[in-house]
């Protein structure tokens, strides 16, 4: 029995973004992740004959074939369907932009910061290495060919 893979699904966040997830809710979309062959393709290393054509259009274009869900809504409070369409018609392009480029990074390996600990954070103990003794050893005895 081998390892049966399936397709990563990745969480592309807005949370703590400097425009969008200021407040409670903020921007969270799921897409699809990428072959190696088609990530090194959408950010341009692959030596196909149209590696030259690839661009911010072609990855907004791979984002949008790769989204599964997302939270967004239109002002009056209707979902906004996940869709193509819908990313390339009634998205800011800003917001379309900072989901597109979150999600190639994390393509890429990027993972959340978790950031400088709360003042909250209780201290651990004392650290082991300050316990241990630092004496310098006492020098080996000369081996003998006696038995001992």
């Amino acid at each position: 029995m081998g390892y049966r893979k399936t397709t990563r699904r990745i969480e592309v966040s807005l949370k703590g973004h400097k425009v969008y997830g200021q407040d409670t809710e903020f921007p969270v979309a799921y897409a699809r992740g990428k072959s190696l062959g088609e990530y090194l393709h959408l950010m341009g290393y692959s030596e196909t004959e149209d590696s030259t054509e690839r661009g911010i259009v072609q990855q907004l274009e791979e984002f949008a074939d790769a989204l599964v869900s997302w939270n967004l809504e239109r002002e009056d409070g209707t979902p906004i369907p996940c869709t193509r369409e819908a990313l390339f018609g009634e998205v800011d392009n800003d917001l379309g932009l900072a989901l597109a480029t979150e999600w190639i990074e994390r393509l890429g390996g990027k993972v959340d910061d978790a950031g400088p600990l709360p003042e909250s954070s209780p201290s651990g103990g004392p650290s082991l290495v300050e316990s241990v003794p630092m004496e310098a050893l006492s020098d080996p005895q000369p081996l003998s060919s006696v038995p001992a």
